[in-house]
């Protein structure tokens, strides 16, 4: 080889060389592929926002921590209503945008989702009332539409977080710092601070026996007190899985605030849960470190519990000694268990698909028994207060049978944790989690944050399982390029449900807001325009949206107190107008009915009047109160025996509550007496 050819195959080598030196090594491709993710991030709002994690965290953070008092009616309810909807709309067509998990769990838990879905859709269309089955009651607002898309939102995690530990990690750090204010509100509630709700709302009794129920930000103690386990476990989870110091104090104090309002609730339920899944943290861990992680809970536990009882003895416990008090008169939980007994009666009539989701207190009334309405005459039941009783009577044995399986897949992909050291930990704390809500469940029902912080620990628990799928090399592209189609599909099949829920959420937040300026002109005495506001709600009011007897009673009632008889007959009228419209839609039919009754009593007309007693006697036969007054009616008619019968008959239901259904027995008795002399 000469000389020219040596330097020429030199300057060759070197030219390639150079070449190759030109391109980035590995580490310096992914470095500037972050440099550009962060500015894509930075320039442009919308992939900022459109972020699945974003969007998922503000959710789930948003959902306990909204409330909106003098801006809506149902101002507890509806804002959370309408986070729900509103982000499930944004993040159901971004949902096809990553890789879908393959586990064989989590395809476990899209069937269940799947069929849970398809029983609920089927229980609504067999409904008796499809429309209020549909968009949900006015007391929780938990139709078909609703749990639909709390079960889109925990397949969305679930995919999300699929085998991804540090994106668990960060869900749960969202459900531990956004129940931190929640926390501090109702610890502040309880010593008579709240600048949003009356406290008279729920305080309860009179002096020296008051007690405090604070409900939080979730509008009913019973409520609050269980979404306060998933902050209490979600804290306990940054503790233990966490490295950094921050995270771990942030936890702490998300599980000190959280056991501390809930300690300040009273709420029997949820105590027992927090000790049930505590019980089930200790099993958990291993032999080797069980004594060490039973060592500090007792520590900590025993600290808690002297805090505690030095509370409870000192002054600011007086409200709590008080609800020791109704522990002891009421140790059964109230009217749960004949409750319980009556609801299962109820759904076994239509055991196949159910009354209808948001239907039980339409039809319940007519299954209660008298013993039950002996025992709480005056209470109305709007639920089983049962999470299995309440998917048995809405969707029939299928609902039950596949919230019991959904049940089982969180317990048992904890199980196959358990040999996982590097999740076993985390696994333990979440299924702990799911323990403390199952027993606080027992004795309540879903409402929207409780139903989604449910299925999230599920969803959570199916999603800390690695993915057991391998695949080929060709396989996997062959599968990269079906997923690519089936998300572009996915994304334009998703639009028309984000746009439903879209329409929903707006006309729901519209017609609660009008009548909530309905509310303020009613309170003002300003009658004629809050009859013209309230042509608004009937525009706005998305299906199942029943305000008629609540506006029934708010103008009639105001109408009595009218200075100008121009304003108060008109308005008198409207009154009767509206009960008119909720004796054939309510969700409460009897107590529709009841109410219809009382105009036409005002107006001498005894025909009717008896009419809409016996109405409402057909939908709660068991209900005291209207044999009571359609024995006053009787017996102005000189019907004495049948006045007789029905006075006797409201004596018996009523328990011997109130004296004057007993004197109104007496008097007619006598009237029956002297009449056959």
């Amino acid at each position: 080889m000469g000389e020219d050819e040596t330097r020429q195959q030199g300057e060759r080598h070197s030219h390639t060389a150079g070449k190759r030196d030109d391109v980035p090594a590995p580490a310096e491709m992914v470095d500037e592929a972050n440099e550009l993710e962060c500015f894509r991030h930075r320039t442009c709002l919308w992939d900022s926002v459109a972020d699945m994690g974003v969007l998922l965290s503000a959710i789930v953070a948003l959902l306990a921590l909204t409330l909106a008092p003098h801006l809506l009616f149902y101002f507890d309810i509806t804002p959370k209503i309408v986070v729900l909807l509103v982000g499930t709309a944004m993040a159901l067509p971004l949902a096809f945008g990553f890789v879908r998990a393959r586990s064989r769990e989590m395809r476990w838990f899209e069937l269940l989702l799947v069929a849970m879905a398809l029983s609920l859709i089927i229980s609504t269309l067999l409904s008796a009332d499809r429309a209020l089955s549909f968009g949900g009651s006015n007391w929780r607002r938990f139709g078909l539409l609703v749990q639909l898309s709390v079960l889109a939102l925990a397949w969305m995690v679930g995919q999300y977080t699929a085998s991804n530990p540090p994106r668990i990690r960060g869900l749960i750090a969202v459900m531990a710092l956004s129940g931190i204010p929640p926390a501090l509100y109702g610890i502040a509630q309880y010593f008579g601070w709240d600048p949003c709700i009356d406290p008279k709302l729920y305080h309860i009794g009179e002096a020296p026996f008051t007690i405090v129920r604070p409900p939080g930000t979730l509008g009913y103690v019973s409520y609050f007190a269980t979404y306060l386990l998933s902050v209490i476990f979600a804290g306990a989870a940054l503790v233990v899985a966490e490295q950094k110091v921050f995270w771990r104090l942030a936890g702490a104090v998300a599980v000190m605030a959280g056991c501390m309002a809930l300690f300040l609730t009273g709420t029997r339920a949820a105590m027992l849960g927090l000790l049930g899944g505590v019980c089930f943290l200790i099993l958990w861990f291993r032999p080797a470190m069980r004594a060490r992680v039973l060592g500090a809970v007792l520590a900590v536990a025993l600290a808690v519990a002297l805090g505690m009882a030095l509370f409870y003895f000192s002054p600011p416990g007086e409200l709590l000694r008080s609800r020791t008090r109704w522990f002891i008169e009421d140790p059964h939980g109230g009217a749960r268990p004949l409750l319980w007994r009556d609801s299962v009666r109820m759904s076994a009539v239509h055991w196949a698909s159910g009354w209808g989701p948001e239907t039980f207190s339409i039809y319940f009334p007519r299954y209660q028994s008298a013993d039950l309405a002996r025992a709480y005459p005056e209470f109305y039941q709007e639920s089983p207060h049962n999470i299995f009783l309440d998917a048995f009577s809405t969707q029939g044995a299928p609902g039950l049978v596949l919230l019991a399986a959904m049940t089982a897949l969180g317990f048992y992909c904890l199980r196959r944790l358990r040999p996982e050291p590097a999740i076993a930990a985390l696994g333990g704390v979440l299924g702990a989690a799911l323990v403390a809500i199952l027993i606080s469940q027992q004795f309540t029902s879903f409402i929207v944050p409780t139903a989604v912080y449910f299925y999230l620990t599920i969803a959570l628990l199916v999603a800390l399982l690695p993915n057991s799928d391998r695949e080929a090399p060709e396989q996997s592209r062959d599968r990269e390029r079906a997923d690519s189609r089936m998300r572009i599909a996915g994304t334009f099949s998703m639009l028309p449900m984000s746009l439903l829920l879209i329409v929903f959420a707006v006309q729901l937040f519209v017609a609660d807001r009008s009548l909530a300026k309905v509310d303020r002109l009613i309170r003002d005495s300003k009658l004629v325009q809050a009859m013209r506001a309230y042509q608004n709600v009937e525009i706005w009011a998305p299906p199942g949206m029943r305000t008629e007897l609540w506006y029934s009673r708010a103008i009639t009632a105001a109408s009595s107190t009218a200075k100008d008889p121009r304003e108060g007959v008109p308005a008198w009228h409207e009154g009767f107008g509206a009960a008119k419209q909720a004796a054939e839609n309510s969700e409460e039919r009897q107590n529709a009915w009841y109410s219809l009754s009382s105009f036409y009593g005002r107006q001498n007309d005894f025909a009717h009047t008896e009419q809409c007693l016996r109405e409402a006697i057909s939908f709660a036969p068991n209900w005291f109160k209207p044999h009571w007054v359609l024995a006053q009616v009787l017996r102005l008619a000189g019907r004495l025996e049948e006045a007789r019968a029905e006075a006797s008959l409201a004596a018996d239901l009523d328990g011997g509550k109130n004296a004057e259904v007993t004197q109104t027995l007496g008097e007619i008795s006598a009237a029956l007496n002297i009449s056959k002399k």
